[in-house]
C-alpha cells in the first residue's frame, strides 16, 4: 500500500557554502509539501560555515559532520541516515521552487517504475540573474549512455539508491550524478522529468583556467564511466565510437581556444623564466 504523504528526507551536502546554505534551507522550508526532515552533511567545511550550520539545527534539521570526502560520500552518508522512503538531494548553493516536492511525491506515488523525479532548471549567477535554462529529458538507460539527461537535484526512492549501489565515492571531480543515473537506469528504473522550471542552479564565476581543468576532468571521468559500465557500452559499440570521436574533436577545439586566451598567455609569461632556470640546472 502506497502512503500518500510519505516522509521525505532532504539531503544537502555542504562544503564551505556559508554564503548560500540559508537560502537553500529557506527554499525547502517554504515547500507546499511539508512532511520532511532536513539532513545537512558537513563535508569538512571551514569554521565559518560550521558556525552557521549550528544555527540551523532544530527539530526538523540536523547536521552530520565528516572529513572532506567529496559530494558522493556526503550524499551517501545522508541517504544512510535518512528516515524517509523518498530522498531529495540538493546542493548547498542551489534552491527549489516551492511546489517541487508536492509534484515529485505525487509522481513517485503514482508510478512504481519511476525511481527518481527531477525538473527543468534555471541557471543563475550573482544577484539571481538568470543566464540560461536547462531542459534535460530524463528517461531510461538509452537516454543516459551518452548524455546526462538529468541534473543532480532529484527526489529519489531510497530503494532506487540502494539498487544503484549509492553514489560512486571514487568520483570526486564531477560526473558522479551522471554515473549514478546510469547505474539507476541500468537496474530498470526510469528518471522522470517535470517539464517546469522548478530547480535553480547557481553558476559560480569561472575563468578559462578553471574551464580547461574541467575539460580535463571530463575526459578522465568519461574514461572511468566507460570502463565501469563497459558491458553496456560494448553492446552499443557503433554509437560509442561516434560519440568518442565527436568528443575528441570538441575537446581539441576547446584546448585551442584556451591556448589563445589571456589566462594562458599570462601563465606562459610567468612560467617562462622558471623554465629557463630549470633548463640551465639540467645542463649542469
Amino acid at each position: 500500500m502506497i502512503v500518500k504523504s510519505p516522509k521525505v528526507s532532504v539531503v544537502i551536502p555542504c562544503y564551505n557554502d556559508k554564503n548560500y546554505i540559508k537560502e537553500t534551507i529557506q527554499s525547502i522550508v517554504r515547500q507546499t509539501y511539508q512532511n520532511f526532515e532536513i539532513i545537512i552533511v558537513d563535508d569538512g567545511s571551514d569554521n565559518a560555515t560550521k558556525q552557521i550550520l549550528q544555527t540551523l539545527i532544530n527539530d526538523r534539521t540536523k547536521v552530520i559532520t565528516q572529513t572532506n570526502r567529496g559530494p558522493s560520500a556526503a550524499r551517501n552518508k545522508g541517504f544512510n541516515e535518512a528516515d524517509g522512503d523518498y530522498i531529495l538531494t540538493i546542493d548547498a548553493d542551489d534552491t527549489a521552487e516551492e511546489n517541487f516536492l508536492e509534484k515529485a511525491v505525487a509522481i513517485l506515488n503514482e508510478n512504481t517504475d519511476v525511481g527518481a523525479v527531477s525538473s527543468y532548471c534555471k541557471v543563475f549567477i550573482k544577484n539571481h540573474e538568470v543566464t540560461s535554462e536547462h531542459k534535460p529529458n530524463g528517461g531510461t538507460l538509452k537516454d543516459f549512455l551518452f548524455d546526462n539527461n538529468s541534473v543532480s537535484f532529484a527526489l529519489i526512492r531510497k530503494e532506487t539508491w540502494q539498487d544503484a549501489g549509492g553514489y560512486d565515492e571514487a568520483m570526486i571531480n564531477g560526473f558522479e550524478d551522471w554515473e549514478f543515473w546510469i547505474s539507476t537506469t541500468k537496474k530498470g528504473w526510469k528518471v522522470e522529468m517535470i517539464p517546469e522550471l522548478l530547480f535553480n542552479y547557481r553558476m559560480k564565476d569561472k575563468n578559462s583556467v578553471d574551464q580547461n581543468a574541467k575539460l580535463n576532468y571530463r575526459e578522465s571521468n568519461l574514461n572511468y564511466i566507460y570502463k565501469k559500465h563497459q558491458d553496456i557500452y560494448i553492446t552499443h559499440f557503433p554509437e560509442t565510437v561516434d560519440f568518442l570521436t565527436n568528443l575528441a574533436q570538441r575537446h581539441k577545439r576547446n584546448e585551442i581556444k584556451y591556448k589563445t586566451s589571456l589566462d594562458h598567455k599570462i601563465g606562459s609569461i610567468i612560467l617562462y623564466p622558471l623554465r629557463k632556470i630549470n633548463a640551465i640546472i639540467k645542463r649542469k
